[in-house]
């Protein structure tokens, strides 16, 4: 059987006819582990559920949720910039200079180092 989660209930994309089970809740790791373990499914799709479901893919996993589709591990190596940086080194693949940092004058700095047009954006 099929069950969806839809954290929006106003949008007209879920088609009630697609589902045996219809959810309207938030997309969050306590919601999806309730309806799992309530319906028992055979495991939950992730791909579908834009960034909310990304930041739960690890959690999911780590409680043995069986996740179809593309692995928890492997949306955490893309999602992670870190990993995600060191992976393209690895494989010698050019990438933009990039840094975190938690204060306007470090990013102004870092602007100044790397030139201009430069992608500044939140944590």
């Amino acid at each position: 059987s099929t069950i969806v989660l839809n954290c929006n209930p106003e949008t007209v994309s879920t088609d009630y006819d697609e589902s045996e089970r219809l959810y309207f809740d938030e997309i969050s790791f306590e919601v999806v582990m309730d309806i799992y373990e309530r319906e028992n499914p055979f495991g939950v799709v992730l791909s579908v559920g834009g960034q909310s479901s990304n930041n739960i893919a690890m959690p999911l996993f780590r409680q043995n949720v069986r996740v179809l589709g593309t692995s928890p591990e492997m949306i955490d190596n893309a999602e992670n910039r870190y990993k995600f940086s060191r992976m393209l080194d690895k494989l010698g693949i050019d990438q933009p200079q990039w840094k975190e940092l938690a204060d306007l004058e470090g990013a102004k700095e870092f602007c100044r180092q790397v030139g201009y047009p430069c992608l500044v954006r939140p944590p």
